[in-house]
């Protein structure tokens, strides 16, 4: 079930979680909280999401970002989503995989890394984002490029938006171009950075998760981000397949509902604790409760669908209720000398006993919690 298939969408972002009493913890550092416009003292979490083509969708690798002048411990946000990149790539094997970044991650060495071990990337252009449209062929059939940014871009498609702003509406703009930079060996043996255009697709849209989300909150929008009239520019570097790189990118929203979800719900910003590890302990857990709570609504979904009745709808909060909080009553009982712990559940259980039933484990048994370990695979 949590298995990655071909063409699933590994969603990459970070998020602050400030803690302004914990100023001993060694990772916690003074942040702009671009959201709120004001500095935090927090902690600065990295996190990958997948999101798979059946709706699935679950935490997968974290790292946090340290504010530091020693080496051995500096290291941008953008190497720790390769640590973590790397670690998805050798435990799936070579299949193709999306992965959805917001404008931050814009980094077009990070992008030849990803093309490098098989990943299609999908991003949101920024308003200064240097493309080039492929405007004729000389007489040497060489191609001739016009340096354009993504505001010019939308602006000829602007047309092809009117009358449609309350509806998902995309275009494909043809013949975009983005120079990769591309190491070479000199005439005189040194290597040099050479530079080559190379397609991608760039896709208008309007009315993205995002964008909804901003409407209702009252946010304003960030003026870095490349905009024209309500709509913006996608680029991936599928340029033969706008439609799927469209298709990963709104899924990449799903990783900010799974930050406010943890941090609303899960208690992502409730750790009191005042050692490193302690911190590290509590990101763990919340993130297999997360996907316990995600697998139980698949399972809820899936029962719906076989039932063909009315659907049975629950919020994040209402699964995490039933199963997390729900009151139980564990009592040892010996019959016939043999000696067993049952378990019983109340009614609220019952909601979920189909995941209760395919997920109980035939057998438990205590063993010792090996810290370092843990966090060496995952922290």
């Amino acid at each position: 079930m949590l298995k990655l298939e071909p063409d699933d969408v590994i969603a990459v972002d970070d998020t602050k979680i400030e803690h302004p009493y914990g100023h001993k913890i060694p990772f916690l550092c003074w942040l702009f909280d671009s959201s709120e416009k004001i500095n935090v003292y927090c902690m600065n979490l990295v996190t990958t999401l997948a999101v798979k083509a059946n709706g699935l969708e679950f935490p997968l690798l974290w790292r946090i970002w340290r504010k530091t002048d020693k080496v051995e411990q500096k290291k941008s946000k953008i190497e720790l989503v390769k640590q973590m990149l790397l670690h998805i790539r050798q435990q799936v094997g070579d299949i193709p995989l999306w992965v959805a970044m917001d404008r931050w991650f814009l980094c077009k060495n990070l992008f030849k890394w990803l093309e490098s071990i098989n990943f299609n990337w999908v991003t949101k252009a920024k308003s200064n984002t240097a493309l080039f449209q492929l405007t004729w062929y000389d007489a040497n059939g060489k191609p001739r490029f016009r340096p354009v940014n993504p505001r010019q871009l939308l602006m000829q498609v602007a047309h092809r938006f009117i009358g449609k702003k309350n509806e998902r509406v995309s275009i494909a703009i043809p013949d975009i171009f983005i120079k990769m930079p591309e190491q070479k060996v000199g005439k005189r043996g040194r290597v040099v950075t050479k530079y080559k255009y190379v397609p991608i697709a760039a896709i208008a849209v309007t009315r993205l998760p995002e964008d909804v989300e901003q409407r209702a909150t009252l946010q304003s929008s960030d003026a870095s981000i490349a905009a024209y009239h309500g709509t913006h520019l996608i680029i991936s570097n599928r340029h033969d397949a706008p439609e799927a790189a469209l298709e990963a990118y709104v899924k990449r929203w799903r990783i900010e509902v799974f930050y406010r979800a943890a941090k609303q719900e899960l208690g992502l910003t409730s750790c009191l604790a005042q050692n490193e590890y302690s911190h590290m302990a509590h990101i763990e857990m919340l993130f297999v409760a997360e996907t316990l709570v995600r697998v139980a609504m698949w399972e809820l979904h899936l029962l719906n669908e076989e039932d063909k009745g009315d659907d049975i709808i629950f919020t994040h909060g209402q699964v995490l209720k039933g199963i997390f909080t729900a009151s139980c009553r564990i009592v040892s009982v010996t019959q016939q000398g043999i000696e067993s712990i049952q378990v019983y559940f109340d009614t609220t259980g019952t909601l979920f006993s189909r995941f209760i039933r395919k997920k109980w484990p035939t057998f438990m048994s205590l063993v010792p919690w090996v810290i370092n370990h843990i966090f060496e695979a995952t922290a």
